[in-house]
């Protein structure tokens, strides 16, 4: 991986004044002044020690972070949330309409660009060393949120800004995994993008008997079920998925290993039994007849969600349904399972810039949006998204979740937050790199060739994807 440089706690924390203080204090400008020094030499001796000031208890004793004081506040407070598109500053603003207070402090820039793209990177990246919009928030999506959380020259440790792991216990594990480099917190997430399989109920009905959801788990409790299933539905007409690409992110995040390590002076690529297997998987399917053969996103792909259509079931997270009701999905003829195993797919992870001029908003902002169980229900019952926050989807199983939620309804009544947050306690992210979706991209084009014969053993797939990593990411295997 990039080297990364040493955090920046003593800056950091005189950025912050200790101006996050304890519960029951209210923050002005002489406290910030008379706490300054004692915050230099706490900083120098213990970022542990700092993290700890930051962060304050709420009445019921968890630990948290205090809502900052505007008191003598001005334009230069003004805080800048980036982002590609109009997604992050709906979310967030679930927070502000709680602190209507900040509204006046916080500038959404919305850049209008693809959220894994080249072009995204360098406008984040421009702004981040020069311009008067300084991105204080900066959100990404999975696939790149490490080149920059990954980098201590340019965003912050979270740690350093008040955060605890104490206030972290809601959080999914696999989203802390993917938040955390070399023991600092660099990132966080609402977003709890569990994966899982959503299938036909009437083509279950007649094939299988049954339409619901716990019998349905049991025909996709693992692979060697999986393709009995998929001989099952073939022999009554149908396919099981639309393309053998389709279980791609269930097979990769059984990842055993970075695909990419770096021992301080080289980078050594290592392909891992997640990527055999997905090779062997999808070349399965397609040798089996056992779908379309259509490819992700294609027009065919997605009209095999209509229910003329002859495919069971789709892989797919909470964000997927809106893409499937898009596509001419029929609300209440589709039910949610766990499927073979957890995965995950997707998620914006949010990081806060290094020289941020406000890091006391922006940490607390960061911190209602993902650790604050209320803004968890409030932001899955009027956006349909699922968080990351297990005390929130507690409570919308038992009952807060809205009778109109866009999810429940397409899945003809169940309750979707079940089968989402079952899936996300199963998930690892702890083997992911910031190389990882350009190698993806690499496995599904050997895997095309594979399928397609112009390739005839996994080796010479492998052999593709290791030959692509050293031409075009310049690392090779050993």
């Amino acid at each position: 991986m990039r080297k990364i440089k040493k955090a920046l706690a003593l800056s950091l924390a005189l950025a912050m004044g200790l101006s996050l203080v304890a519960c029951g204090d209210k923050t002005d400008n002489s406290t910030t002044e008379s706490k300054s020094s004692e915050a230099t030499s706490e900083a120098a001796s213990s970022e542990d020690a700092s993290s700890e000031e930051a962060s304050s208890e709420d009445a019921s004793g968890a630990a948290k972070i205090e809502a900052p004081s505007t008191d003598g506040w001005d334009d230069s407070k003004k805080i800048y949330a980036y982002s590609w598109d109009e997604d992050f500053s709906k979310k967030l603003n679930v927070v502000l309409d709680k602190f209507p207070e900040y509204k006046d402090y916080v500038e959404f820039v919305t850049l209008g660009l693809g959220g894994t793209s080249d072009d995204y990177k360098t406008a984040i990246d421009t702004a981040l060393t020069s311009g008067d919009k300084y991105p204080s928030l900066i959100p990404a999506d999975n696939d790149v949120a490490k080149y920059w959380s990954e980098d201590d020259s340019k965003t912050a440790n979270l740690y350093d800004l008040g955060f605890t792991d104490e206030m972290l216990a809601n959080s999914y594990d696999f989203a802390k995994q993917y938040g955390t480099t070399n023991g600092e917190l660099k990132c966080v997430t609402w977003q709890a993008t569990a994966g899982s399989v959503y299938y036909r109920r009437d083509i279950a009905k007649e094939v299988l008997g049954t339409d619901d959801p716990a019998k349905v788990q049991e025909a996709l409790a693992s692979w060697d079920k999986f393709f009995e299933t998929a001989e099952t539905l073939k022999a009554a007409g149908y396919k099981i998925v639309s393309g053998a690409p389709d279980v791609k992110y269930a097979i990769w995040d059984t990842q055993s290993q970075p695909w990419v390590t770096d021992d301080g002076s080289k980078e050594t690529l290592t392909l891992d039994e997640s990527v055999t297997e997905y090779l062997e998987t999808a070349k399965k399917i397609y040798d089996g007849e056992y779908s379309n053969n259509t490819s992700m996103w294609d027009n065919s792909w997605a009209a095999d969600m209509k229910d003329d259509s002859k495919v069971f079931c789709y892989f797919g997270c909470p964000w997927f349904i809106g893409s499937m009701q898009g596509n001419g999905a029929t609300d209440g003829n589709w039910g949610a399972v766990t499927g073979p195993t957890s995965y995950h797919w997707g998620g914006t992870y949010v990081c806060v810039g290094k020289d941020t001029n406000n890091p006391e908003l922006a940490a607390f902002l960061l911190y209602e949006l993902t650790c604050d169980p209320d803004v968890g229900v409030e932001i899955t019952n009027k956006t349909g998204d699922c968080v990351n926050n297990k005390e929130a989807n507690a409570r919308l199983i038992a009952g807060e979740l809205s009778a109109d939620n866009a999810a429940a309804k397409f899945l003809g009544g169940q309750n979707p937050i079940e089968v989402w947050a079952a899936s996300a306690e199963g998930i690892n992210l702890s083997n992911l790199t910031y190389q990882d979706a350009s190698i993806k991209a690499f496995i599904d084009e050997a895997s095309t060739a594979y399928n397609s014969g112009t390739y005839k053993s996994v080796d010479e797939a492998i052999k593709y994807i290791q030959d692509k990593c050293a031409s075009e990411l310049g690392i090779s295997a050993e």
